[in-house]
């Protein structure tokens, strides 16, 4: 089960491995392919593809334009010709090493989009084969192995995951290597070194907020909250937490112990993503009963249990906000029902017995 969280929390570096990727032509201003270029690095990819299609149409042969355009395909889950336009990419470009990236990546992709994971398996297997070819093509070729590692990842072969990707490190030292090994060791339970690997990703791209938010993750697991918080805060300060930057600042401030803190911090995320953190109101519902106000816990103990209703510590504490409130009707109902959801519960025993 670890290895299939890897692999989807992995699914998004999939791309890393094209980190190489052609330069577009710097001639013309208005070129198709260096603005749909631009346009792919703005997330708009509806827009690059009609522009990477007009590449094409203008210079057919451009092994260039049919790159880009196969990795627009990817992201906008246009499989089918993806793999195809990748096949006939290196097909009539055995020398171009992009090829061989993107279309190894098609293969991986529809691995991510199967249902049953063991029968896809020979996917990645053809993935592996187009990576082999590679090889003999350009040895050296750092993002080949990169791209291997990840392939290794999702067929979970943690040995063979770490070898390739040392062996990308050996050739390029990235930063994107370097985080994707940390990935690797948090799977296998290696949290020293995966640490040690966040660290050194995180000296060589200050400004990359997701990767301060995985780092951060991997400390709370090591018991190191302000270590974790300096590395959010640091973060801030450079470019304005998502989400769960402010979901991980927050658990971060509250092991910690600075609970008002946590308390903004948490609202932030989910203000931002209401529906994605239920643990962030349940927190909440903590923070402001340590703090006295009964009102905010129970509201926000009201939408942790609406999202996770056979959550019997979620019930839990909206019955504790409830009987604060002098709501003892609330309170017993909310006590009881998560004793059906774990029998036995003591603490919801223990504040039975008192209403």
């Amino acid at each position: 089960m670890r290895w299939l969280i890897l692999a989807f929390g992995l699914s998004a570096l999939g791309a890393l491995a094209q980190q190489t990727p052609p330069p577009p032509p710097q001639t013309v201003q208005q070129d198709p392919l260096r603005l749909g270029v631009q346009l792919y690095a703005l997330g708009r990819y509806e827009t690059a593809l009609e522009l990477f299609e007009r590449a094409l149409k203008e210079k057919p042969g451009d092994p260039d334009a049919q790159y880009w355009l196969v990795r627009t395909q990817l992201k906008l889950g246009l499989l089918n010709p993806a793999l195809e336009n990748a096949k006939t990419l290196v097909a009539r470009n055995p020398r171009y090493m992009g090829g061989y990236m993107v279309l190894s990546e098609a293969y991986m992709a529809f691995y991510r989009a199967a249902e049953d994971k063991e029968r896809a398996k020979g996917y990645l297997d053809q993935a592996l084969s187009v990576l082999k070819d590679a090889e003999k093509i350009n040895p050296k070729y750092a993002s080949l192995y990169l791209q291997r590692g990840l392939v290794y990842i999702l067929l979970g072969q943690g040995a063979q995951a770490e070898e390739s990707l040392k062996k990308a490190l050996a050739l390029e030292d990235t930063p994107e290597v370097r985080k994707t090994l940390a990935e690797l060791y948090l799977a296998l339970g290696r949290l020293d070194e995966a640490l040690e690997q966040y660290a050194k990703a995180l000296e060589q791209n200050p400004k990359d907020s997701d990767l301060r938010v995985r780092y951060a993750s991997a400390l709370l697991l090591k018991n190191q909250a302000a270590e974790a918080v300096r590395v959010l805060e640091e973060g801030h300060r450079l470019k304005p937490l998502d989400a769960e930057g402010w979901y991980t600042l927050g658990r971060a401030y509250l092991l910690s112990g600075r609970k008002k803190e946590a308390g903004v911090a948490l609202e932030n995320a989910v203000a931002l993503a209401p529906l994605r953190f239920p643990t962030a109101y349940a927190y909440l519902g903590q923070i402001y009963l340590e703090l006295g106000d009964a009102q905010k816990a129970r509201s926000r103990y009201t939408v942790a249990v609406r999202l996770e209703p056979k959550n019997p510590e979620y019930r839990l504490g909206l019955c504790l906000a409830s009987e604060k409130l002098g709501d003892k009707a609330g309170a017993r109902y909310q006590c009881q029902e998560a004793l059906k959801l774990k029998p036995g519960y003591k603490e919801a025993e223990e504040v039975l017995k008192r209403l």
